[in-house]
């Protein structure tokens, strides 16, 4: 995660800046997508940051900010790290940093096992006792002799998308041996210095006409140097994000990814042996969902909302923050500027900071998994020091309505 996101070029978000945005209907498909309007009301206000208040020095924002209730009604709020530290408390404004960890990473040198550096960054839970729990999984295989010999580390990255489970209401979330960790993965094995770098989820999860939905991402086209679908330097795995989906967020072999004309792609672990036709097994990306960072219902006018981040060039148009929305997870409406980069470095140095992480999260959500959201949601992200170690999550106000 951290290599995912280090590079963001954002900064902060000004405490008085109103915007509004339109969600337009840029297919037949999206016509009827309710248009929706926000603004961002109030100051921001720090929520966490290091290293005053981290416990460890692995106790850092370095993922979104998600959140869910448990049984007793207590909030477990986080922004994962390698290691998984909550805050807690009876709702979103009354929190305490708990330095007990809800998880580590087992640091496992086998890209096999799929057990490295693991960010929890997704969750699920129907009564506040089980908790089903996503994974962002990377292998380094910079940190284990062997695995690479090249100076560009990011050709020694292997990715995929895990399965973790807590059983006491997300105090403590428990992983399983492969082939039960693997949710998502490509259907090739890891190749020193040369990748592929893999599949990671970093939405959250949202439910949506009878299923579970979140976004996984490929951050670079495999192998190293190919182009295109076909012919003899097509890529066998193509870069971008796309939905996957399943009934039943507690199986993890059950999500499946979009092939382009439905979500038949079944996910295999091309370690267990074999792979017959691994085309097959390689999701079809989807315009802008490369951009992914959150998945919300917007409960009033029932349209899955996107909280998408354009920090490495200008491919959604200024660089910034922009929301798409969906009626179907697939047809999603041309993206919309919410604040642009350049609005947001009105008030701080570029050079000194970046911010990321994206998301949002209603207080007032009628579910336990904040997966919903009405018209006052808070809009969390981190702010990055380049300067020093110093992280801050801030959260501020939005008001959201619809022509619906």
């Amino acid at each position: 995660m951290a290599l995912k996101f280090m590079m963001l070029k954002l900064s902060t978000l000004l405490s008085s800046f109103s915007f509004f945005f339109l969600i337009g209907s840029a297919t037949a498909q999206s016509a009827s997508t309710p248009r929706i309007q926000a603004t961002l009301d109030g100051p921001r206000t720090v929520v966490f940051q290091t290293p005053e208040q981290s416990c460890s020095a692995n106790d850092i924002p370095d993922s979104m900010a998600r959140a869910f209730r448990d049984e007793n009604g207590v909030v477990h709020f986080f922004t994962a790290s390698a290691v998984l530290y909550a805050s807690l408390g009876p709702d979103l404004d009354h929190l305490t940093h708990s330095c007990k960890p809800a998880y580590s990473s087992p640091q496992g040198g086998n890209p096999a096992d799929y057990d490295d550096e693991i960010w929890l960054s997704s969750f699920y839970t129907f009564d506040g006792k089980t908790v089903a729990a996503l994974s962002h999984t990377e292998y380094h295989g910079w940190s284990f002799a062997g695995e690479c010999n090249t100076s560009n580390i990011n050709q020694c990255e292997f990715d995929s998308d895990t399965y973790h489970q807590s059983n006491n209401g997300g105090y403590r979330f428990d992983s399983f041996a492969v082939p039960r960790n693997v949710v998502a993965g490509v259907p090739f094995e890891y190749v020193v210095d040369s990748g592929p770098v893999g599949y990671s989820v970093d939405t959250n999860i949202v439910p949506y006409d009878g299923y579970f939905y979140a976004i996984t991402t490929d951050d670079g086209s495999w192998p190293i140097g190919c182009s295109g679908s076909s012919g003899p330097n097509a890529c066998l795995v193509p870069s971008g994000g796309g939905p996957i989906r399943t009934t039943n967020v507690f199986d993890p072999s059950s999500w499946r990814g979009w092939d382009g004309s439905d979500f038949k792609v079944r996910f295999v672990d091309p370690y267990l042996g074999p792979v017959q036709h691994p085309e097959s097994h390689v999701y079809t990306p989807l315009p802008y969902m490369e951009f992914a960072t959150g998945l919300n219902l917007y409960q009033p006018a029932n349209v899955v909302v996107a909280t998408l981040l354009d920090y490495f060039n200008d491919a959604l148009g200024e660089p910034g923050m922009y929301f798409t929305t969906s009626t179907d997870m697939v047809h999603w409406t041309r993206p919309e500027l919410v604040v642009t980069l350049r609005q947001i470095l009105d008030r701080e140095n570029p050079k000194d900071y970046l911010y990321a992480y994206f998301s949002l999260i209603d207080p007032a959500a009628p579910d336990m998994s904040f997966s919903v959201i009405g018209n006052h949601p808070y809009l969390y992200y981190v702010r990055l020091s380049l300067t020093g170690q110093e992280r801050k999550v801030f959260r501020q106000r939005l008001t959201l309505s619809s022509n619906r």
